[in-house]
């Protein structure tokens, strides 16, 4: 027992060389800086690898010199003044020194001198650990801080911090003391369901309990009670965070009583809106009603005495022409144009007025094959007229056939009629624009009109130009208008006095 004893003692001894040789590997693979120097005069004894290569000193930049002679340590509190001290006291520290590396880069350090008896002699270890990453992980880890206190702080929705395994209220923002009228005091270090505002609410110990579970609960509508006694709604909504090696929990509360006003009240008004529609509905339907019974009184009853009008005024002009002054043979045939003058307004008339109740059928519709049934059923009211007419490009469109037929009847006889007195009269017929914004159009180089009167234009038995000269009923346009309308386009015109007129519209 005594030989293996003494066998273990010699197997553990170390020689001088074996620890020096276990030093040197130490202090040349160390990950911080080291330097040695003479405890007595300050001078560099040895510097390890890794100091010269955090600094970019050469190793004879060091060597044989006294700290406060190596540049990166000039400007430092690593003085004559603190070797002194460390002298005297053989320990010094320093947690957070700057150092200018040889290429001018700034960096922290953390350093650390102690004086080491080593045989007979002292000498000084400075351990110099670079901690600059370190800083500033720490420095924006601070700023995040900073920003989240200044968000907690100034956020206009309620914040409450919790912890996540007790339900024990951590922090409160000023928003929601002030929302719900209690003190900081009455919060901090409470559970959530013991804050008076929270007593009755479903925010409760199952709710924190289901909560734990699911690391997510939201109230889109809860009733909250302040301190004051004030009803408010808010949405609430909580989040289990991770921070650092604990969870937390963050619920936001905001305070949503007035977005739940405005809906109630909108809801209220619709509503209310939906039964003043019911109500101008029926009203409309009404209205409607009592006007065909005028148009099925304007279709018979007047013209019946129209019809006999004319056919008394014909038969005194067949029967008691020759016994007739030329004036008195003119006032009848004037009464006969009248007659027929008043039967056209009252087809126009009828004709504007079955537009609104008339159903809008849709279907693809070749607008150029529309044209040239439309000049050849106009060309025979011509008189053997000589118009040039041109035809350009019309896509096809969605529209209603026959309305859309009235609408270039319409159109193209008013370009016929207002040409009428041109020696070289010209119509052209076309399109405009691309796909998005596509229009269709009249032009022609009649009489034109004056654009301060284009307001007129569109309205019922509105006329820019004189009867006498022009005949017509003043509702062709307005036909025109509203057939367009219905198709939900609209029309518009162009013109100058004597320089003609273009009629655009769009479907």
């Amino acid at each position: 027992m005594k030989r293996l004893a003494r066998k273990a003692e010699k197997s553990i001894t170390i020689s001088p060389k074996d620890s020096e040789l276990r030093y040197r590997r130490l202090f040349e693979t160390a990950q911080d800086g080291i330097l040695i120097l003479d405890a007595k005069t300050g001078m560099i004894d040895d510097v390890n690898p890794y100091l010269i290569n955090m600094l970019g000193y050469s190793h004879a930049e060091f060597i044989k010199k006294k700290i406060w002679e190596v540049r990166a340590f000039k400007d430092i509190e690593a003085s004559k003044d603190a070797f002194a001290a460390l002298q005297k006291n053989e320990y010094i520290r320093y947690e957070d020194l700057p150092l200018k590396t040889k290429d001018g880069r700034m960096i922290q350090v953390e350093f650390i001198s102690n004086v080491y008896l080593v045989g007979n002699e002292k000498v000084i270890q400075c351990n110099i650990r670079n901690i600059t990453d370190r800083r500033h992980t720490e420095d924006a880890l601070q700023e995040s801080e900073t920003r989240y206190r200044r968000l907690f702080e100034t956020a206009q929705d309620g914040v409450l911090i919790l912890d996540a395994e007790t339900g024990m209220i951590e922090d409160v923002n000023p928003y929601l003391i002030k929302m719900l009228g209690y003190s900081r005091e009455e919060f901090i270090q409470r559970k959530l369901w013991e804050v008076g505002a929270f007593k009755d609410i479903e925010a409760s110990k199952e709710a924190f309990e289901a909560l734990q579970k699911n690391e997510y609960i939201r109230y889109e509508d809860l009733p909250l009670k302040a301190i004051d006694g004030r009803l408010m709604q808010v949405e609430f909504v909580s989040n289990v965070y991770l921070v650092g090696a604990k969870k937390v929990i963050q619920c936001n509360i905001r305070d949503i009583t007035e977005r739940k006003q405005a809906e109630r009240e909108r809801r209220q008004f619709n509503e209310e809106l939906e039964q003043r529609v019911i109500q101008r509905t029926a009203q409309l339907e009404a209205a409607n009603k009592e006007l065909e019974a005028f148009s099925y009184s304007v279709s018979h009853d007047l013209r019946a005495p129209l019809r006999s009008i004319d056919g008394f005024s014909r038969i005194l002009l067949e029967d008691f022409g020759p016994q007739l002054s030329g004036d008195a043979q003119r006032y009848l045939n004037l009464v006969r144009a009248n007659t027929v003058q008043m039967g056209n307004l009252v087809d126009d008339l009828l004709a504007f007025a079955r537009l609104g109740r008339q159903p809008v059928n849709k279907q693809p519709v070749s607008v150029e094959k529309i044209i040239r049934q439309v000049l050849e059923e106009l060309s025979a009211e011509q008189n053997d007229r000589q118009v040039e007419i041109s035809i350009g490009a019309l896509p096809q469109c969605e529209a209603d056939p026959a309305l859309l037929k009235q609408v270039y009847v319409n159109l193209i006889s008013n370009a016929f009629k207002f040409t009428r007195k041109r020696k070289h009269a010209h119509i052209e017929i076309g399109s405009e624009g691309q796909d998005g914004s596509l229009s269709y159009f009249v032009r022609d180089n009649g009489v034109g009109f004056d654009m301060k009167y284009v307001g007129k234009l569109f309205g019922v038995f509105q006329r820019l130009h004189r009867a006498e000269d022009y005949e017509g009923t003043g509702v062709g346009l307005a036909i025109v208008q509203r057939i367009i309308l219905r198709h939900g386009g609209h029309v518009w015109a162009e013109a100058e006095v004597d320089k003609g007129a273009t009629f655009h519209f769009t479907i």
